[in-house]
């Protein structure tokens, strides 16, 4: 009886004892599956593993940082893709009227803009990043 007792007492500590993975290192695996997905250029699947982060660890808070981070360089990575398919447009069309000039203009101007913007917040976000 009193082997009994010691054998239950050490499975009761055996399991108590385990470590269970904490929200942080959770996320921090969709974090790392989000950035080999962000190295192939799967934009998309790399946003689901953020948004993962977002639902299923939402009190892995320096995780949550590293995400938003990630996500500027994906949102910048996809302003970039944009910018040059815009610049790809404007160099097939030969001899445009002023009006079609115009409005090309326009919206390369935009894409510049959208890629600095992204650039500044990525900046600002890694500036204003807090441990937790």
């Amino acid at each position: 009886m009193k082997n009994m007792i010691i054998l239950l007492v050490c499975a009761m500590v055996v399991a108590a004892c385990q470590q269970k993975e904490t929200p942080e290192e959770r996320a921090n695996m969709f974090l790392a599956l989000s950035r080999s997905s962000l190295a192939v250029n799967d934009f998309d699947k790399a946003k689901a593993y953020i948004d993962s982060i977002r639902s299923k660890c939402p009190t892995a808070l320096n995780a949550r940082e590293s995400a938003i981070i990630l996500l500027d360089s994906m949102n910048i990575a996809l302003s970039k893709v944009e910018l040059q398919k815009m610049e790809e447009e404007m160099s097939k069309i030969v001899n445009p009227d002023k009006i079609a000039r115009d409005t090309l203009d326009f919206y390369h101007d935009e894409a510049k803009e959208k890629v600095r913007f992204f650039e500044r917040k990525l900046q600002h976000d890694i500036q204003h990043k807090a441990v937790h």
